[in-house]
């Protein structure tokens, strides 16, 4: 009797192991689709996000008649064409009025002054996109999430809206590729509570407010990411909820699993040994050989839930270090060059020691883009990133896109005579290259560099935003001089010191 009681017991021990481990596991892996769900719609919304940014510069460019908005429709076509979550690219006036669209046959007979992200940037400037409620197109029906941008005029009054559409039924798509159960739920909402999507689509789904649910009012808006067990007040399922906060915009991703669903196997196992121990039991011998097989069974899934959870916590090292990465050049972008200043600067502010900084900007890069092409340009900007990493090769030195054309390199522990070096280096190879460009100097891409380097005791403060002012005055110095050219300056690090200009250079 003793050890049969023995047997149960540690049956029921090892059962509940398993369930907590099945839990954990499930509730990481939630976790960790919610964490990719989120990198994705940052990705999905930048990237329109880009687009905008270039169509408010064509319009600049262009202005907002005749040839100038043939050629902006061509353009808006193109970018349509080429990103698949983009349903439509608009542009309205301060009235609301259609001036210009990526249709391929222009439709400009509507009007969109009641739509809230027009009357968002009418009433606030702001150097944000702004992401609407989801709404149904007034060209085509279909229900669309919008991203848009306020168009300034020169006196800086309201002068209208560039307008990106993300068509739902590609985050639906996409939603779709991820096993979640028949009573599970993946959901993207905005910090005001409203929902923007949601699998299953349900007919009253889309714009419906959270503001009032406990997921919502105890842990998304306290909380940039979270896991919690919470019972659904529509249908009483209770489901492992997983929740995450977008880096880049005020949204957040629910990824909802049933806890019962969650379980189902496990469920099945725990019958299957309770069978097992019935046997034993019964009949001791043949219990004995059974428990054996389950012990085993038990270890593989083990063994497989541990392997699992490492190819999972590789995915994830993968789409962070993807998430680091300029999507064009393969440099780092922007936010991790940010980081990584602020970090040398406070090794500097503690420590003490040297830092340079080089900003490189393309020469007439828009007369580039102009003459070639926009397709030109992204290649001429591989070579240029190609042509810096292959100069700036220390372990601790940074390559980032800083913007458009212009690179920053980071050269932690270089002081004024090696960040010249390195600088020199740079336009040696750019030069090299003789990538053509009929309006550069001498016919190819030449870039203006500016160098700014810092040689500091510790106990300053000293701010990210300071040192690249510096690099940035000596940028305009080299732009402003000819371009093609080198310039440099010391970082002041005492009251009354001003910058130096200690060398330039050209060809």
């Amino acid at each position: 009797m003793s050890v049969c009681i023995v047997i149960v017991l540690l049956v029921t021990w090892s059962a509940m192991r398993e369930r907590d481990i099945e839990l954990s596991e499930s509730t990481r892996a939630n976790s960790n689709v919610a964490m990719a769900l989120a990198q994705h719609a940052d990705q999905t919304f930048n990237e329109v996000d880009i687009v905008l940014l270039g169509l408010l510069e064509r319009l600049e460019h262009d202005g907002h008649s005749g040839r100038g908005l043939e050629r902006t429709h061509d353009m808006m076509v193109m970018r349509v064409r080429s990103l698949p979550q983009l349903a439509g690219l608009f542009v309205y006036d301060e009235k609301g009025n259609w001036i210009v669209n990526s249709q391929p046959a222009m439709e400009t007979r509507f009007n969109n002054a009641d739509r809230d992200y027009f009357i968002y940037h009418r009433d606030h400037r702001s150097e944000k996109p702004y992401i609407g409620k989801p709404i149904r197109s007034k060209s085509n029906g279909q229900w669309i999430l919008t991203i848009s941008r306020r168009i300034d005029k020169i006196d800086g009054s309201f002068g209208g809206v560039v307008l990106g559409t993300i068509d739902l039924a590609f985050l639906q798509r996409f939603y779709e590729r991820f096993d979640i159960g028949r009573e599970g739920a993946i959901m993207l909402g905005n910090l005001n509570g409203t929902i923007l999507h949601r699998r299953p689509l349900m007919t009253d789904t889309i714009g419906k407010s959270l503001d009032d649910s406990p997921l919502f009012q105890n842990h998304i808006r306290h909380q940039t990411s979270g896991d919690v067990e919470i019972r659904s007040a529509q249908d009483g399922v209770l489901r492992i909820q997983s929740f995450q906060h977008l880096a880049d915009h005020p949204l957040f991703v629910i990824v909802a699993m049933s806890k019962n669903e969650v379980l189902a196997d496990w469920r099945r196992h725990a019958w299957a040994r309770a069978f097992g121990v019935a046997l034993l039991l019964l009949i001791l011998w043949y219990g004995g050989a059974r428990m054996v097989a389950q012990v085993r069974r038990r270890e593989t899934a083990e063994r497989d839930a541990v392997d699992a959870r490492k190819e999972l916590e590789h995915l994830y090292k993968a789409l962070e270090e993807q998430a680091q990465k300029d999507g064009l050049t393969a440099v780092f972008n922007r936010r991790y060059f940010d980081q990584a200043l602020q970090s040398e600067l406070s090794r500097i502010n503690r420590s003490g020691g040297t830092l340079s900084l080089i900003m490189i900007d393309v020469d007439n890069f828009k007369m580039f883009n102009d003459t070639y092409g926009h397709a030109a340009g992204d290649v001429c900007l591989l070579r240029v990133a190609s042509v810096l990493g292959h100069a700036a090769q220390r372990k601790h030195d940074v390559v980032a896109r800083y913007g458009g054309e212009e690179f920053a390199v980071i050269l932690p522990d270089c002081d004024s005579s090696c960040a010249l070096s390195i600088a020199q280096t740079m336009m040696a190879r750019l030069r090299k290259e003789r990538i053509t460009h009929a309006h550069g100097v001498g016919g190819i891409v030449t870039a203006s560099v500016g160098v700014a380097s810092l040689t500091a005791p510790a106990g300053l403060t000293i701010g990210s935003r300071d040192l690249i002012e510096v690099a940035d005055e000596a940028l305009y110095v080299a732009k402003h001089q000819g371009r093609d050219r080198i310039s440099f300056r010391v970082f002041p690090t005492s009251d009354g010191l001003e910058g130096l200009c200690l060398a330039e250079e050209a060809d």
